[in-house]
């Protein structure tokens, strides 16, 4: 398994999510994620979730402008859909390993995991 896991949603959403399979710090993944990502608009949302738990900063759009500098803003969590929700937390019930080597609380772990 890798530091990330992308994961694309066509029917109504269209856009490209990566999940950080790590608690590093975006910044020394964000060229490879948006080599790896690469689209028109090069913006893709990334889920923090097992750096940064239920926090306001688990989601950030990643944009990388013309001069190829990248900005980041964070996503308010009411802001994405339901659909990327349920796949991460999909994912995590599959790889919950992942729960267990992050800074998660023991809380938030169980939570994840009986929910």
């Amino acid at each position: 398994m890798g530091e990330y896991e992308i994961f694309e949603f066509e029917e109504d959403i269209n856009e490209k999510v990566v999940f950080l399979n790590t608690t590093e710090d975006l910044y020394f993944l964000q060229d490879e994620i948006m080599e790896k990502v690469s689209s028109k608009n090069k913006t893709v949302l990334v889920d923090l979730f097992l750096r940064n738990g239920f926090t306001f900063n688990r989601y950030v759009l990643l944009k990388m402008d013309s001069n190829n500098k990248f900005k980041s803003f964070i996503i308010n969590p009411r802001e994405v859909s339901e659909k990327i929700k349920k796949k991460v937390e999909n994912y995590l019930k599959e790889h919950n390993e992942l729960l267990y080597s992050s800074s998660l609380t023991q809380n938030e772990i169980e939570f994840i995991i009986n929910r």
